[in-house]
């Protein structure tokens, strides 16, 4: 029987402002999905030693590589400067 995915919290603090935050964020999101770190690398088109480190927080992974996961998952990044300036909003469910 294969292993089941267990879930991982989602980060407690308001702003992403490293990578570990960052990569706490891509596994909470990955597991809730409730895909294991394999199946998540191949649909990001990264390897799975990639995907781990930057899950892990480590602060040398590319951003294109960052980037191809958070799109990958469905992760949108804002900013509220941003968002006043264009006149939109995000939905807490769009943002993650």
């Amino acid at each position: 029987m294969a292993k089941k995915v267990t879930t991982s919290k989602m980060p407690e603090t308001e702003f992403i402002d490293d990578a570990h935050v960052l990569g706490q964020l891509i596994k909470a999101k990955r597991t809730e999905m409730c895909m294991k770190l394999a199946d998540c690398a191949a649909l990001c088109n990264v390897g799975i030693n990639t995907l781990s480190r930057i899950e892990n927080g480590n602060d040398n992974c590319t951003l294109a590589a960052a980037f191809a996961v958070l799109h990958g998952l469905g992760i949108k990044l804002t900013s509220p400067s941003l968002e006043k300036r264009h006149g939109s909003s995000v939905s807490d469910d769009e943002w993650v």
